[in-house]
């Protein structure tokens, strides 16, 4: 009984046991549920930076905590408390402070040669001990208003004391020095509070436009938690509705794990490759990690995600699903870019040796970490919505062209103020100049014009490879085609690379008032068409936003005729929209080939009817020609 049993096994009674193809959207249970949690998030996500930032302007007199040791007029170096980065305000500069000066005793007690509080200088040999550490909390932490005395060493060895008063006057000072009001110095490394608008009005669209997809809604909620759980957000939930930290802490990785998840799942929530479950399923580990190993986590799971897109990508035929995989990946490549910048500015702020520069480089680190998480959501919010999604190459084409003439003109402009800077030292010892500048200036500026076409025709080449193809390649087809070709075969060839130049959904060509050639529509729709259509209303202006069959015309003429001689009707895109502004210069270009290939044609056709038809009229007088030499002959 077990073997029949067995034997009569089929698998297609235990399906619940095979994993779905998809994950499902949200029904109405688990959609009031998702609503329960994304509702309160939204008026978080609007409440907490407000009152953040309020929070922030309110205890502006803690500005001090922006440069390590400014309450004494010092920038000191977290890897070494005792060394000097650069002075803050007037009194150190008129005591005589200078960038990487030494201080070795503070109120005449000697303290230690390394005094790090960073984790990499901690991680390094060093001989603090607990006083020095006492002595220096006062002066990097604040609440002491008292005077202090610090001997300072300078590089040559010499040594001078330095008495000063512990205030924020100093880290005042510096901002208006730099021509930027105090008060301001509370939001300076906020300036990724200026995309929220965008970020929340995305978020509204994702979940409100279509509620019941899944990734759509997880994705807003990640955008909404993300807003909650970093500055000035979190300043309001710690210090305003005191929020426990484990309780932050947990909002934080929830925002990740669904931005991951609706990566992962992007865009139709399918489980392909299978690997994506075990990925899913390992994603709420980052509820357990911190420090560098979240951090690496997190990198790992986005990198999951990126190559997740990536094989999708490969195996999704040409098809509005690829062109949303394009503008997500377009979304990560922003995100990439600029969260490196905001990391590298991070980095690299701690070691200049002026209050402008790090300034600078905080201001430059906030913006370019709202960037880049405004980039990716706005790429997997034109995606979702499916909004220009045949825009993409086009996109994808100019960023690259702006990232790379930008490396290309600093790495010029770098390389040459550098070396002549170095040829002024090695021959002359002095590179106070600022001729090496303004000539390395004007050598960039002399190559960026033939670095931009360079690069230009690159890009467009890789990215952008059907519009090249109908560019370059269109005019010798047609060339070719018209010696020998019909007029069906010359038209029907051409509209064909036409589409898969722009993807279009109809093309049509009309000659004189007739219609020659139609693509993607019927000659019913066509001829109610023409009824309204007026040539001399659209000489001036190639495409018409209000048409909905054909908004793109372009005239059929060279550039020696006064007329055309018919229209190239274009229509809109498979998601609606209209030709981008290249490819309409582009089916502008091929316009004069394709009209001379008609008219070469037509007069071909015309010639051959002559010929045919004499042709004909010999073939028709011949038979009574015979028999008329036939009875002379017999006559003879």
């Amino acid at each position: 009984m077990a073997t029949d049993s067995a034997m009569g096994f089929d698998p297609g009674r235990c399906s619940w046991l095979r994993l779905p193809e998809r994950i499902p959207d949200l029904n109405r249970r688990w959609l009031i549920l998702f609503q329960v949690l994304w509702v309160p998030a939204l008026l978080l996500a609007i409440v907490g930076p407000i009152a953040g930032i309020w929070f922030r302007f309110d205890q502006a007199a803690d500005n001090s905590v922006l440069i390590t040791g400014s309450r004494v007029g010092l920038a000191l170096s977290e890897d070494d408390l005792t060394t000097v980065r650069f002075p803050v305000g007037q009194a150190a500069k008129a005591a005589g402070v200078k960038p990487g000066d030494d201080i070795v005793a503070i109120n005449g007690l000697p303290i230690a040669k390394v005094v790090p509080i960073s984790k990499r200088g901690l991680e390094r040999p060093h001989d603090a001990t607990e006083t020095d550490y006492a002595m220096f909390t006062p002066i990097i932490e604040g609440g002491d208003d008292s005077d202090y005395t610090l001997r300072v060493r300078s590089k040559d060895g010499s040594e001078r004391d330095f008495t000063v008063k512990a205030s924020e006057d100093h880290v005042a000072q510096a901002a208006r020095s730099a021509g930027l009001p105090p008060v301001l110095l509370s939001v300076v490394d906020l300036l990724h509070v200026l995309t929220y608008p965008f970020l929340i009005f995305a978020a509204w669209i994702l979940h409100r436009r279509k509620r019941e997809d899944l990734i759509s809604s997880v994705l807003s909620l990640a955008v909404l938690l993300t807003i909650i759980s970093e500055q000035p957000s979190a300043a309001f939930l710690t210090f305003v509705a005191h929020v426990p930290e484990w309780l932050h802490q947990r909002i934080y990785d929830l925002g990740n794990i669904c931005l991951l998840a609706g990566i992962l799942l992007f865009p139709f929530g399918e489980l392909r490759p299978r690997a994506t479950l075990a990925i899913l399923a390992l994603l709420p580990v980052l509820f357990f990690l911190s420090g560098d190993l979240y951090r690496a986590a997190f990198v790992l799971f986005m990198m999951a995600g990126v190559l997740t897109l990536l094989w999708r990508l490969q195996n999704t035929p040409p098809s509005p699903a690829r062109q949303q995989i394009k503008w997500a990946l377009l979304g990560f490549s922003g995100y990439g870019l600029f969260l490196g910048i905001a990391f590298a500015s991070d980095g690299a702020k701690l070691g200049v040796h002026s209050f402008g520069a790090q300034l600078s480089l905080e201001l430059i680190a906030g913006l370019s970490f709202g960037l880049a998480f405004l980039l990716l959501q706005l790429g997997l919010l034109v995606a979702l919505l499916r909004f220009r999604l045949y825009d993409a190459e086009a996109v994808i084409s100019r960023s690259a062209n702006f990232a790379l003439i930008t490396l290309g003109v600093a790495a010029v402009f770098a390389a040459t103020a550098d070396g002549l800077k170095q040829l002024i030292l090695n021959y002359y010892g002095n590179t106070g100049s600022t001729a090496p500048v303004v000539f390395a200036a004007a050598i960039a500026t002399v190559v960026i014009s033939p670095l931009q076409e360079r690069i230009q025709r690159w890009s467009e080449k890789r990215f952008q490879r059907n519009l090249v193809k109908l560019r370059d390649d269109l005019p010798d087809c047609v060339r070719e085609l018209r010696e020998s070709a019909s007029m069906d075969e010359l038209l029907d060839d051409t509209l064909r690379r036409i589409e898969e130049g722009t993807r279009t959904t109809r093309t049509t060509v009309i000659v004189e008032g007739k219609i020659l050639a139609i693509r993607g529509t019927s000659p019913e729709s066509v001829e109610n068409w023409l009824t309204g259509f007026d040539p001399e209303g659209c000489k001036d202006e190639l495409c018409s936003v209000s048409d909905k069959l054909f908004p793109i015309r372009v005239p059929l003429q060279t550039a020696t005729d006064d007329h055309p001689i018919g229209w190239l009707l274009i229509g809109p895109r498979p998601d609606g929209s209209l030709l981008s502004k290249d490819e309409q210069k582009a089916l502008v270009e091929v316009a004069s080939p394709i009209t001379r290939a008609i008219r070469v044609v037509t007069r071909r056709d015309e010639r051959e009817r002559v010929i045919i038809g004499r042709i004909e009229a010999l073939e028709c007088r011949l038979p009574a020609a015979t028999s008329s030499a036939g009875r002379e002959r017999n006559a003879d």
